[in-house]
Parts: C-alpha cells; structure tokens; sequence
C-alpha cells in the first residue's frame, strides 16, 4: 500500500508520517527526496537561489521521477508511507501562478498513491510550529495553498483530518481508525 500526507508546513504530516510507518513497519520517505534534484530543490525554497516557478515546478517533477523509482522498488518490499508527493507541487506551485495543467502533465508518470491523508491546521497554529522557515511560509500564501488543497481533497478523495486542536495521539489514533475501515 502507497500511503501518502500532504498539508503546509505544521500540520504534522511529517509527525504522522514517521509514526505510521513505524507503526506499520513500512518504509518511510519524503518531498523533495535526498536526491541530488532534491538537494537543489531544498536550496531554492531555503532562499539562497532565485528560480521561476515554472522552473521549480519541472525540478519537483523530474525530483518525483527518481523518487517513484524508489517507491515502487519498496513497494515490491512493504508498505510506503510519503511525507509530500505530487499533490504539494499542484497545491503550491499552481497558486504560486504556474498553470495546474502544466503541473499535473509534467508529473504523468507519478505513481497514483492508495490513500492520502490531508492534514489541515489553523494558520496561526502552523506558523508557530514550523521551527524553520522557508520561500512560502507566508501567512496569506498558506491560506491560498491550504485551500487549494482542500479542493484537491474532494477531487482525488483524500481524508481530511483538522489536526489544530488534537494531540499527536489523537490524530495518529484517527488515522489508524481510517486504515482499519480500509481493505488491504
């Protein structure tokens, strides 16, 4: 199974993600992966180098490549669980001004995931968690991009889990709640 978690910086999907894969005992990986493209990528959005969106658009997706490459090839092993993966490029990228069309063609190739988690957070809330800032923890751009994951979610499915008021625990026992409902 293929489990991905997307949501704006804060929202625990990182938190969630570790823990779930320990729980399940599955492989845990990331956006933008350890790859060199991902290394450039993480360079970008610290701030130290200037690209267009467009372009960052295309290194995320040449980034997913790679990474799908990996995925499958675990796969074959266990269960996957993704911090990130293409929903996060059409969810920044697009309100950052590139086309969602554009984003969704150049990432064709990526793998269709077996569920998505989408963990939402109150604005405020995840700017105070956030320990490291990057190019788009902006107040209103989150507000943007948080919202047009909430499109996302009724148009690819996801399960929406508002991690704002809850513990670590409690959104973590939710998610397993949705894993149990689901057949394997």
């Amino acid at each position: 199974m293929f489990i991905v978690f997307e949501g704006i910086d804060g929202s625990g999907k990182t938190t969630q993600s570790k823990l779930l894969a320990k729980k399940m005992d599955a492989f845990w990986t990331y956006e933008p992966s350890n790859s060199l493209v991902g290394k450039i990528i993480r360079e970008i959005l610290s701030g130290k180098t200037e690209v267009d969106n467009k372009t960052l658009a295309l290194l995320f997706a040449a980034d997913r490549i790679e990474h799908t490459k990996l995925i499958k090839e675990e796969l074959k092993k266990r269960d996957v669980v993704c911090d990130r993966y293409l929903y996060s490029s059409i969810a920044y990228q697009s309100v950052a001004g590139v086309d969602e069309n554009f984003i969704k063609s150049i990432n064709r190739y990526a793998l269709k995931p077996d569920i998505v988690f989408l963990l939402i957070v109150d604005i405020e809330t995840a700017l105070k968690r956030v320990k490291t800032k990057d190019i788009f923890e902006k107040k209103d751009f989150l507000k943007k991009v948080q919202d047009k994951y909430l499109e996302l979610a009724e148009e690819y499915n996801f399960i929406v889990i508002d991690t704002t008021k809850k513990s670590v625990e409690e959104v973590h026992n939710e998610i397993i709640g949705y894993l149990k409902n689901i057949p394997h």
